[in-house]
């Protein structure tokens, strides 16, 4: 009889297990859908409805998702998918009983997960209760999540009672993978919308200067152009030791304006690095050119910049040598790297980390 339990036993361990990994399978085929939608910058709320129905499909006969929308001050509030629950809201969505153990939670962000259970016994649960009791719910998991403008999401996830204790234990296990997979799939789309925006911007509001994507794609023009005609440019990078602050950056991205002309360009792809192109017009100019940049920082007082009172490392890389953007920007982030000065220059030419191009060609 023991034996016989046991192997009853291990035959429910295997079947759960086996479902666990069916279920897994099917979150990644999820994963793959809101990626896609991510890739392809898809609005806030059409990427919300495809997680919604991500949920139904996942949970076909048992959970209902509900996404509540509250602005930081947790003063409006609105369901997303209003039409799956058109007996709790307005014609537009926005809701206005709002249980107290769910104005609690979404108010504890250090809370990232909960569940309350029995909310047809719960009173502050009571305006709900009619639509709950029509589909039989009575468990609520909910996790909070911060839109693209600091506003919050919460999912609620509502549950029916289940009879068996295994198949609470895998209904719950399930329940927890979405959970802890939302704010991953929700970062993703903030992240991408926050990048949005930041495309649309070609200038650094405090220091004016091309913002890394405009400086991108404007040196991909500047490199046709130096293919086209046989020119020559010059491209440098700036390192500092730590992030300025505001009024230090500006001074910072002033100073090396200066060094410029106006078909030049310049960006600062962080607060501790500065990038600018060139076109020069023989290999002897590089040298002059780095050394006009760290002239201009002497100048500067490091009382009104105090990142210039520690170490500023200046490199150089140069076209056609290294073929592209990318490997102009990374062999001058190793020259700028290579200087052991406390201010200084180094030129890569051809794996050599120099101060003059003579001294490339010394044995």
């Amino acid at each position: 009889m023991d034996a016989l339990k046991q192997d009853s036993s291990q035959i429910e361990a295997v079947h759960e297990s086996l479902i666990q990994r069916d279920f897994l399978l099917q979150l990644r085929k999820v994963d793959l859908v809101l990626l896609d939608l991510v890739a392809n910058s898809a609005g806030l709320t059409s990427y919300t409805e495809q997680v919604v129905n991500s949920i139904w499909s996942l949970f076909p006969n048992t959970l209902r998702p509900c996404v509540i929308w509250c602005d930081k001050e947790l003063v409006q509030w609105r369901i997303l998918n209003y039409q799956d629950w058109p007996e709790m809201a307005d014609s537009l969505g926005v809701l206005h009983h709002i249980p107290q153990t769910l104005s609690t939670f979404v108010a504890s962000p250090s809370r990232p997960f909960a569940r309350e259970h029995n909310l047809s016994t719960k009173t502050d649960w009571s305006c709900w209760h009619n639509s709950l009791n029509e589909h039989f719910l009575e468990t609520c998991d909910m996790v909070s999540l911060h839109d693209e403008n600091k506003n919050w999401l919460t999912f609620c996830l509502f549950s029916p009672n289940l009879n068996s204790e295994s198949e609470r234990r895998l209904y719950y296990w399930s329940v927890e993978q979405v959970l802890q997979t939302l704010p991953y799939w929700f970062n993703a789309i903030v992240a991408r919308l926050h990048t949005d925006v930041r495309l649309q911007e070609h200038t650094n509001k405090v220091t004016g200067l091309l913002q890394s994507h405009a400086f991108d794609k404007a040196l991909d023009m500047m490199l046709r152009d130096a293919r086209r005609y046989f020119q020559r440019l010059a491209y440098v990078t700036v390192l500092v030791n730590e992030d300025a602050n505001e009024d230090e950056l500006k001074l910072l991205s002033d100073t090396l304006r200066e060094t410029l002309r106006d078909n030049d360009l310049l960006a600062n792809k962080t607060d501790h690095e500065f990038v600018m192109a060139m076109r020069i017009m023989q290999l002897d100019d590089a040298p002059i050119v780095a050394q006009k940049i760290e002239k201009a920082l002497l100048k500067v007082d490091p009382n009104q910049v105090s990142v210039l009172s520690g170490d500023v490392k200046i490199g150089m890389s140069l076209y056609p040598e290294q073929a592209n953007h990318i490997k102009l920007h990374v062999a001058s982030v190793a020259a700028a790297n290579a200087v052991s000065e406390r201010l200084g220059y180094r030129l890569e030419y051809y794996g050599k980390f120099v101060q003059n191009l003579d001294e490339a060609y010394d044995v």
